[in-house]
């Protein structure tokens, strides 16, 4: 058995075009990014935003984390997109759970003093408590969190077996003793991974919007303004499923 992998200076030049192409030429989907952009700043961010100092340093690390996952898909690196992905989804979990118990964002801060701190902090901020709370008040979206951080780690925040495996191409006999494969680690400009992968930021990202709306208090957004939040799902929705619909009539 031998391993054959391109080099670092490879990698690196091959993600750096992706992204000076994409800066020329944006990808199909790269609207539904501006979009949701220009959400999280004029719904958003541009209205008072009454939490507590620790839900407010979680919630930009989130939005932060949020754009480095746009980042690496515009990189063509499509799985290195989960992680990241991920990451930006449970601060916002975290900015959620601290918004309304000053106790919990004490437990959060003080993570390092201790090792029973260090425990009590992985007991305390967890995806089920975050789903749990949600769920008093909106089901739906509890349920949409639940699923999009189990997809995160079946497909890439974890080395699971799908993660790597969608990513494999059977390469055939080389010859009786020798079977070739070869493991895609980034793919080409405006390719149906990389929208792929900007579609998968637009699914987090709405998540995120909905737990930082949740977050403060009487945000509008998810208020007087829901049916606004509820469009935009489907808009997404929408999307999603014309994508869908071209890819099985191309199969068939």
């Amino acid at each position: 058995m031998k391993i054959e992998l391109d080099t670092l200076s490879n990698y690196l030049k091959a993600t750096l075009e992706n992204h000076v192409h994409h800066a020329k030429k944006e990808p199909d989907l790269m609207g539904m990014i501006h979009e949701m952009d220009r959400i999280f700043h004029q719904e958003i961010f541009a209205h008072e935003y009454d939490v507590n100092a620790t839900t407010m340093l979680l919630a930009m690390n989130s939005y932060m984390m949020l754009s480095n996952a746009v980042f690496q898909a515009l990189s063509g690196h499509q799985v290195a997109v989960l992680p990241v992905a991920r990451a930006a989804l449970e601060s916002a979990c975290y900015a959620y759970l601290t918004s309304s118990d000053n106790k919990m964002s004490e437990i959060w801060l003080n993570r390092d003093k201790s090792r029973t701190a260090t425990d009590k902090c992985r007991s305390t901020f967890t995806i089920g408590a975050t789903v749990a709370k949600l769920r008093h008040i909106s089901p739906d979206m509890a349920d949409y969190l639940k699923k999009l951080y189990d997809l995160s780690i079946e497909y890439g925040a974890h080395p699971n077996i799908k993660a790597i495996s969608h990513h494999l191409h059977d390469g055939g006999l080389v010859d009786d003793k020798f079977h070739t494969f070869s493991h895609i680690g980034v793919y080409g400009e405006n390719s149906y991974q990389v929208n792929g992968a900007l579609l998968l930021c637009v699914d987090f990202g709405q998540a995120i919007a909905f737990l930082l709306c949740a977050s403060a208090k009487d945000h509008p957004f998810i208020n007087e303004r829901k049916e606004f939040f509820q469009n935009w799902i489907d808009e997404k929705n929408q999307i999603t499923d014309g994508i869908s619909a071209e890819l099985d009539k191309n199969i068939s």
